[in-house]
């Protein structure tokens, strides 16, 4: 049996193997596809010979060896995926079209699967901090800085998910690394490496919520001034939503609720603010019991702040020292609430605390009522007038009190001279 064509074949594979070895360092298309066509040829007349008596085996081992050694500067120049779907290729009928699965693995390679593993950590870590973040914007409403907040970070995730789990998205950022000129060994390494910077930036912004809370609360402040309660309520609200420990935020809403006379919402944000040591919730929580008479629940909160406050911030020290000394007379202890709004009245007369002290009256009114129920006359008298002299028709307290020291000394035959 003449076997002229297989060795014909067998012949030309080889001498195309040779050329390829050759032009090694100027590799070109034109060697590779010589040798891959080469292989496709003689592959066939293998199909339809009969090779029993044939004695080219042992050379096409060998030359497929040599084929198989040098698929690694192979895949480097010529993209074989690329080739097979244009011609049509089953890869798995013609190894050689696939000599990807020839070329040995690099050094770094084995270490793929410890990236991988770093790189399911990193997305269980990504997805808490996500499930942790976007809820406190979308619960609170989110405005155009929440819709930023939320969207940053979600629109990085599904890219990164995308990338991850599905081959489209392989594909892309594999091509993006070649773009970048990275190692096909290197890749499973930036890839976790993009994983963990997308977990440092979920974690710097999860640690700087509270600012961004503070933020919202600037906002509300700034709001509050200008009479939108309101749209400060909102504000205030999402504020929580972002930091549940701005205890600044409680006590701005406590003041809202309060103006709006909601009282039982304002004792609520009052002390979950006291809770936190703010030293003005305690005070305005305080308030609200001495107007709801309960002054024995005023009185520990009140000493709790004197003992916490900083005297620089001289007006809630003498709301506290005027409030203490409201809850004591209200209690009938006559001579310690006299030292208490002794203490505050000192205090307002400071020069700083004329500037700073807006209800500076309160304490004159309110220890002219403990004159006048230990019926010191005279006392009582001159604190009714200082009362009107310095007090406010626009404090809530002040004008009733204001009443009640116009009524007083219009029985002496006296006049309440208000300032504003």
């Amino acid at each position: 049996m003449s076997y002229s064509l297989l060795d014909e074949a067998l012949q030309k594979y080889k001498e195309a193997i040779s050329d390829l070895e050759q032009s090694l360092d100027s590799l070109s298309i034109e060697n590779i596809l010589k040798v891959l066509k080469a292989r496709d040829v003689l592959q066939g007349h293998l199909d339809r010979e009969d090779r029993s008596l044939w004695d080219g085996d042992r050379v096409l081992v060998e030359l497929d060896d040599r084929l198989k050694e040098k698929a690694g500067a192979i895949v480097k120049v010529f993209k074989l995926g690329k080739w097979r779907q244009s011609l049509q290729i089953d890869s798995k009928k013609a190894w050689w079209w696939e000599l990807e699965t020839e070329v040995p693995p690099h050094p770094w390679d084995r270490f793929d699967w410890l990236w991988k593993m770093g790189g399911v950590l990193g997305w269980t870590a990504n997805m808490g901090l996500l499930l942790d973040i976007i809820p406190r914007f979308l619960m609170g409403g989110t405005g155009l800085v929440g819709a930023i907040a939320v969207m940053f970070p979600s629109l990085i995730a599904l890219l990164q998910a995308s990338n991850e789990f599905t081959q489209s998205g392989q594909e892309s950022f594999d091509k993006l690394l070649a773009r970048l000129k990275i190692p096909k060994h290197f890749h499973e390494e930036a890839k976790f490496v993009s994983l963990a910077l997308f977990c440092l930036f979920l974690v710097i912004f999860r640690a700087n919520l509270p600012a961004l809370s503070e933020w919202y609360t600037k906002q509300g402040t700034q709001r509050y001034r200008e009479g939108q309660l309101a749209t400060a309520e909102d504000y205030y609200q999402q504020a929580l939503e972002i930091d549940p420990n701005n205890i600044k935020a409680n006590y701005n809403l406590g003041v809202i609720y309060e103006d709006l006379q909601e009282f039982e919402k304002a004792e609520t944000q009052y002390s979950i603010a006291a809770k936190g040591g703010l030293v003005s919730a305690q005070n305005n929580l305080a308030r609200l019991y001495i107007v709801e008479e309960q002054p024995e629940s005023a009185i520990p909160l009140l000493w709790q702040g004197l003992s916490t406050v900083d005297e620089q911030l001289i007006s809630v020290h003498y709301n506290l020292l005027k409030n203490l000394g409201w809850a004591l007379w209200l209690e009938g202890r006559q001579d310690l609430a006299e030292n208490m709004l002794q203490g505050a009245i000192a205090l307002a007369e400071e020069p700083e605390g004329i500037e700073r002290i807006k209800n500076r009256g309160s304490a004159h009114c309110l220890l002219a009522q403990v004159y006048q129920q230990t019926e010191e006359t005279e006392e009582a008298i001159a604190q009714w007038q200082l009362c009107c002299q310095k007090g406010t028709i626009f404090n809530r307290d002040e004008t009733q009190w204001l009443n009640l020291a116009h009524t007083t000394l219009q029985k002496v035959g006296r006049s309440c001279e208000i300032n504003s």
